[in-house]
């Protein structure tokens, strides 16, 4: 689904770290608002799998446990940045503006994308934990173990937005994408199992992350999602009412010629890092209109958003 409008709502210190670095949180799913992020849409696929008719048979049930999609869903393996197609809701206005004195919604440009920023860039784990690469992916014929894949080798997947779906009684949501995977899926031959790469099922990014609770309807919420590898590349942590919290910082390039890694594992070097794809910026709700416009405008023009444009909220709220 196409994204024409993206408002991501923010507090004044969240604007001026997003303006100030140019760079945006994406934080992890699992310290979201909604406590069933991600979880929500793997569970609606389970209970459509199991009300399939006719049933699922064992194999089909096996690959799509191999996939991905019938195993619950891991919050903390995505980090999200939501926004809404609304640019002055009042619903947003009181949940993410936190009581403060002026508030902001700003809006992003969904056709520029938005990659994962590195923060680490040694080429190894500087304090690997036990365990750390000695994954196994096959053995020979003599017993000899076959290495797993670099974990130290960085490579990120996702970026697009897209709007989340919300999920009722009635949805036909999950059974069509069950429906939709199962499709693509083939017998197994000589004893194997083939197993299509379907909507990245593997790598966490997968259409049941656009499902939500329909209590949170009202946000009208489009979202873009990554997942980062390896963690200690990409994941940094603040801290929010939830605890300790991981997040990644997100950019756009500068628009000069991108290395070969960042364009292969669609990733960002800090000092690649460009202004953010701000189209406007809304100040909420606020009895000084005026001097928060006027100190606004200062802010933008001082960090190269000159041409960022100013709104202000129409909504009676105080």
């Amino acid at each position: 689904m196409t994204v024409d409008e993206a408002w991501h709502y923010t507090t004044a210190a969240g604007l001026l770290n997003i303006v100030r670095h140019n760079r945006l949180w994406a934080s992890s799913a699992a310290f979201m608002n909604d406590a069933s992020e991600i979880k929500t849409g793997k569970r609606a696929l389970q209970d459509a799998a199991a009300a399939r008719q006719p049933p699922l048979e064992d194999w089909q049930l096996n690959a799509l446990r191999v996939l991905g999609v019938l195993t619950d869903g891991k919050p903390d393996k995505v980090f999200l940045l939501s926004a809404s197609v609304e640019g002055d809701a009042l619903t947003l206005w009181r949940s993410y503006g936190q009581g403060t004195e002026a508030e902001y919604a700003i809006r992003i440009d969904p056709l520029v994308g938005l990659t994962p920023v590195v923060q680490n860039v040694l080429e190894q784990h500087p304090s690997p934990p036990p365990g750390w690469g000695d994954e196994v992916e096959d053995w020979t014929e003599r017993g000899e173990p076959i290495p797993g894949p670099d974990p130290d080798q960085p490579y990120t997947w996702g970026g697009d937005w897209d709007a989340v779906q919300y999920l009722n009684e009635d949805s036909t949501l999950a059974p069509d994408e069950l429906e939709r995977i199962v499709r693509e899926l083939r017998p197994p031959r000589s004893g194997r199992l083939s197993i299509p790469l379907i909507g990245d099922y593997f790598t966490e990014i997968d259409p049941s992350v656009l499902f939500k609770n329909t209590g949170f309807k009202d946000e009208r919420e489009v979202r873009v999602t990554w997942t980062v590898n390896p963690w200690w590349k990409f994941v940094l942590y603040r801290a929010s009412r939830f605890g300790v919290t991981p997040y990644i910082e997100v950019a756009a390039h500068d628009g000069t010629e991108p290395s070969d890694l960042e364009r292969e594992r669609s990733l960002l070097m800090p000092h690649r890092v460009g202004r953010l794809p701000l189209m406007s910026v809304r100040i909420g709700p606020t009895r000084a209109t005026e001097s928060a416009e006027h100190a606004l405008r200062q802010l933008l023009d001082a960090h190269g958003y000159g041409e960022t444009s100013i709104v202000t909220s129409s909504a009676p709220y105080r």
